[in-house]
């Protein structure tokens, strides 16, 4: 994914954004990592197994979040034999509630840096971002972080996740962290002017996509979209942009508050 610009223009004394996103490396899995930081959270690992590895393998740095601990472990155990070799993580952090003593028996062997963050008042996948910033490792290489994660299960988890890419807007100022899970691609898009290319393979199979306010009204204007917005305020109680698809394989979105931008990756409704 790169957000090939990314400026911020005064509009009547508050920054907006300009941002051109390219999510298509994201989504396939092919290019250069070396500028991602890459969080692992405690949900199963349902991403195709060489997109994971050459992601996690491709990454600056790799992140290993409580129990996120045990699905790394369970996934080299399950392909100890087979062709997808993980490299450790470089950081594992959480409350430690929810990793096994066999994972963590395992990672310190591997001498990875473990990092306890026992705040309660926080989620541990927000607490990852702080050690990431406050441990040196957002040091101008990495320029986006990749959240691996799914969007099905508990949703007051996916609820936190959602939470978590507002909060690191302090957290991490300038780098945008993205929510993958096997099906989607999702990130916030904050006020001002984007434009997202699509993958061609998403707009011939007219894979969904959705525009969703979060906490906020938000007046949208789209171009590129089946269904596009003039204008429209979007908000919880009126109107939201779900199952959308596109028309085009350049989506244009003006807004004028945060908005949440999730696609499918996978065909259909997966």
């Amino acid at each position: 994914m790169h957000h090939d610009t990314a400026d911020d223009v005064m509009n009547g004394g508050s920054a907006v954004a300009v941002c051109h996103w390219n999510p298509s490396d994201l989504i396939d899995g092919q290019g250069v990592f070396d500028d991602l930081a890459v969080v692992l959270l405690n949900r199963p690992i349902l991403l195709d197994k060489h997109y994971f590895t050459t992601l996690w393998n491709g990454a600056r740095v790799r992140i290993a979040v409580d129990g996120g601990t045990n699905r790394w472990v369970d996934f080299v155990k399950d392909t100890i034999n087979g062709a997808h070799k993980l490299k450790p993580p470089d950081l594992v952090t959480g409350d430690f509630d929810s990793c096994n003593q066999e994972a963590m028996t395992y990672v310190k062997q591997l001498k990875c840096t473990i990092i306890a963050t026992p705040d309660q008042n926080a989620t541990d996948f927000t607490k990852s971002l702080n050690v990431l910033q406050s441990h040196g490792f957002i040091d101008g290489e990495i320029t986006r972080v990749l959240a691996l994660c799914e969007s099905s299960g508990r949703l007051d988890q996916i609820m936190a996740n959602i939470n978590t890419l507002f909060l690191s807007q302090t957290i991490l100022p300038g780098v945008p962290v993205f929510l993958r899970s096997s099906n989607s691609l999702s990130w916030l898009l904050h006020p001002g002017e984007h434009t997202i290319d699509i993958p061609p393979r998403l707009v011939s199979d007219k894979i969904w996509c959705s525009l969703i306010p979060i906490g906020h009204s938000c007046c949208c204007t789209t171009e590129g979209l089946k269904w596009n917005l003039d204008h429209r305020t979007m908000q919880f109680g009126s109107l939201v942009s779900t199952s959308n698809t596109y028309s085009s394989e350049r989506v244009k979105v003006v807004n004028d508050h945060p908005v949440l931008w999730s696609m499918g990756t996978t065909p259909k409704d997966m």
